[in-house]
């Protein structure tokens, strides 16, 4: 299975955004297992280049009746992680879930220090199986 969410824009420093990717329910028997995070920019977006101390941190957290369960995958656009269009980017996963059925999937992204411009339009794809 594979949960999705794209994220709006963010300006600089501005307030942190979460957009929901999902609820999980096991599906054919299909497994709980987060395999792989991938955020990726769309088309003709405009390169957000890595930078040490203002950046963003792109979270995936579980989320259990409306509460933070925990955050089990996440990067940071620090030097050398770029936003590009049409080029992945893969979260490494931080903590293995144990999703019960109606846990919700949602991506978090918050500035640290002065931040970046964020365009609209990330992807970013959680797998389960």
């Amino acid at each position: 299975m594979i949960y999705t969410a794209v994220l709006p824009a963010q300006a600089a420093a501005g307030a942190d955004v979460t957009a929901l990717a999902g609820v999980y329910a096991p599906v054919f028997y299909s497994g709980d297992t987060v395999t792989d995070i991938e955020i990726v920019a769309p088309p003709a977006y405009s390169t957000v280049t890595g930078a040490t101390t203002n950046n963003v941190t792109i979270s995936v957290r579980q989320v259990r009746a409306g509460a933070v369960i925990q955050t089990f995958g996440s990067v940071t656009t620090t030097s050398g992680v770029n936003l590009v269009a049409e080029v992945p980017i893969s979260a490494p996963i931080t903590a293995q879930p144990v999703f019960l059925p109606g846990d919700v999937i949602d991506v978090h992204m918050h500035q640290n220090g002065a931040g970046q411009a964020i365009g609209a339009g990330l992807w970013v794809c959680v797998y389960v199986s």
